[in-house]
């Protein structure tokens, strides 16, 4: 991970943590992998070893195993409820829990820099945020913390917490064992006697992936216009690429930072750049926008590619991952990509597609 990279513009109010430890992100089959290795599943035993190994990582502090929001949603295709329950404790053992902030966050704060380099300071500057948090409401992007309120709307946790019968310490005992409990619920999800109630009290994991599912009928649509004007293909291809994620990822985001500092529109930003190329260098400053557009450069290049909701899924995390963690470990298909688009390299983050391949980076 390097934030030196004169191509980019790496947002301050993104607070990284100190290395050391460093940053490993895996996508979800290499925590599968993991989980079989834990369980003592028969298909996880040459991983028992790396598992080990990677415990004591975490333990004595040379590494943090985080997850992100494209990882509990994932799970949530998991229909098999001992499968979701062995996943969790491979996770809760090695992250800990430890989340990465959700890509609008990370593309907010990264936006706010670029536009005060472009435009000047925001009047009303935006909090400062950790890249890295705990707990499954952080990675969603919510505050999460526990609060009590009076029948009149007022906060008084603390008041509850200095008179609880038992103590201040034993109030924060129950606290954090309830939201423990709530992180491992999010992951294991209802068991099969639960399910129904669950649903009847709104459980819905169909319509959490629908956000996924429309997302890749975007790329498909994308596709199908590149399949009756080819020669894009071949031209002009990024900047199309480009126009669409800025349509459909970062323009409420953009327009909101542009309004706060009396832009009238993305129009009047696009004119503050001397030509076509300038814009482009500047949008592509933005770490995680470069890492998303570039994939989809790549992947939009090959005709033949039939975009899958696992590919939304992929890109999500790697816009997150790549700019800012130290090893990713993805599938051999975006391992392959990140490599051969130059991404890893200008990043300086090392990109695996094999839980093997980690010891020899530490």
């Amino acid at each position: 991970m390097n934030q030196t990279h004169e191509k980019y513009i790496w947002p301050r109010t993104l607070r990284m943590p100190v290395r050391p430890p460093k940053l490993v992100y895996l996508d979800l089959n290499h925590w599968i992998a993991l989980a079989k290795a834990l369980s003592g599943h028969h298909n996880g035993k040459t991983n028992i070893a790396l598992l080990d190994f990677c415990l004591r990582a975490a333990e004595e502090g040379i590494a943090i195993f985080p997850i992100s929001q494209s990882i509990y949603v994932e799970i949530l295709k998991i229909r098999d409820y001992q499968r979701r329950c062995d996943l969790r404790k491979a996770i809760e053992i090695l992250s800990r829990y430890w989340v990465i902030t959700p890509r609008f966050v990370v593309a907010t704060h990264e936006i706010e820099a670029l536009l005060d380099q472009i435009v000047g300071p925001n009047p009303e500057p935006i909090n400062t945020m950790n890249y890295l948090d705990w707990g499954v409401f952080r990675a969603a992007g919510l505050d999460g913390s526990m609060r009590v309120e009076s029948a009149d709307g007022r906060d008084v946790t603390a008041e509850v917490r200095r008179s609880f019968t038992h103590g201040p310490e034993e109030s924060d005992k129950i606290v954090s064992e309830a939201v423990l409990k709530l992180n491992r619920q999010v992951i294991d999800g209802p068991s099969p006697e639960e399910d129904s109630e669950f649903r009847e009290q709104g459980y819905n994991p169909e319509k959490i992936l629908e956000s996924y599912e429309q997302e890749a009928a975007n790329e498909v649509e994308g596709a199908r216009l590149l399949d009756d004007e080819p020669k894009w293909r071949w031209g002009r291809l990024r900047d199309a690429v480009s126009a669409r994620e800025v349509f459909f990822q970062i323009n409420s985001i953009l327009k909101r930072g542009c309004d706060e500092r009396g832009v009238g529109s993305l129009q009047s930003l696009l004119s503050c750049f001397t030509s076509v190329t300038d814009a482009r260098r500047a949008f592509d400053s933005m770490p995680s926008f470069d890492t998303s557009v570039t994939l989809k450069t790549s992947l939009h290049k090959n005709a033949r590619h039939r975009w899958t909701q696992n590919d939304v899924h992929d890109l999500h995390a790697l816009a997150l991952t790549l700019p800012y963690c130290d090893i990713v470990i993805t599938d051999r298909a975006m391992a392959s990509q990140a490599v051969q688009t130059g991404l890893a390299g200008r990043l300086n983050t090392i990109v695996l597609n094999h839980l093997s391949d980690l010891r020899q980076h530490f």
